[in-house]
């Protein structure tokens, strides 16, 4: 799969979906859905969230592709009392990643959070991220939008920090916590870069300003999920 185009007919092909099924669920005209089959246009960001969820998939495979074809779920808490299944875990679930950025290690913050969340381990052993590693959190704000909404759940891998350009990491800058899209710059630089550009300009870090700034990649967002609301 190469681009939208491609990537949105798999999917309708995959749902036996036509374009009218398209029309109805997502109040566009013929032509609109016409052109996204045809190449000639992409959909834009105020209907991308719905025709995703519609597709069972998220925005970020639909624009980008890659390894985030993960279809949007329910998150589900639970305590010490709810049996786990035989091929799940409990990976840590955080309101935020500012112990990430704060005094204390990681590793004291995640053994002492007591909400947990179930993950497949097949799925953290087909991506093969360690489950000591595994950690979610509630994300905040819409620089990322409409990737990553106010309230989504972001899953993070803490031992992958190597920066790929173009992939989501969870980062701190300052000791504050973001979610944003990492580009290499040539010796040492880093480009920061929001999904919703127009409100939140992308960062360039020089080597020395990262060292400065106390850039730090807490680890790479590999999951995004959403609880919708009736």
């Amino acid at each position: 799969m190469n681009d939208v185009r491609d990537r949105l007919i798999l999917k309708m092909k995959e749902l036996n979906l036509r374009q009218a099924d398209l029309i109805r669920a997502l109040n566009v005209s013929k032509g609109t859905v016409s052109k996204w089959v045809a190449g000639v246009n992409t959909p834009n960001a105020s209907v991308l969230p719905k025709l995703a969820k519609l597709l069972h998939t998220t925005p970020e495979w639909l624009i980008h592709g890659g390894e985030n074809n993960s279809s949007l779920m329910n998150i589900d808490t639970w305590d010490e009392t709810t049996p786990l299944e035989d091929d799940e875990v409990e990976i840590p679930f955080f309101k935020d990643f500012s112990f990430a950025c704060g005094s204390g290690s990681i590793n004291e913050h995640i053994a002492n959070e007591k909400r947990k969340l179930r993950v497949a381990k097949s799925t953290l052993r087909n991506l093969c991220i360690d489950k000591e590693n595994a950690v979610a959190a509630t994300a905040t704000g819409d620089s990322m939008n409409p990737t990553i909404n106010d309230g989504d759940t972001i899953h993070v891998d803490l031992g992958r920090k190597e920066v790929k350009d173009g992939r989501i990491f969870a980062i701190c800058i300052g000791g504050l916590h973001y979610s944003k899209r990492l580009y290499n710059m040539p010796l040492g630089g880093v480009r920061i870069v929001s999904d919703n550009a127009e409100e939140f300009p992308e960062i360039v870090l020089t080597a020395d300003e990262v060292i400065d700034q106390q850039f730090e990649v807490v680890g790479w967002v590999w999951q995004i999920t959403r609880i919708e609301k009736w």
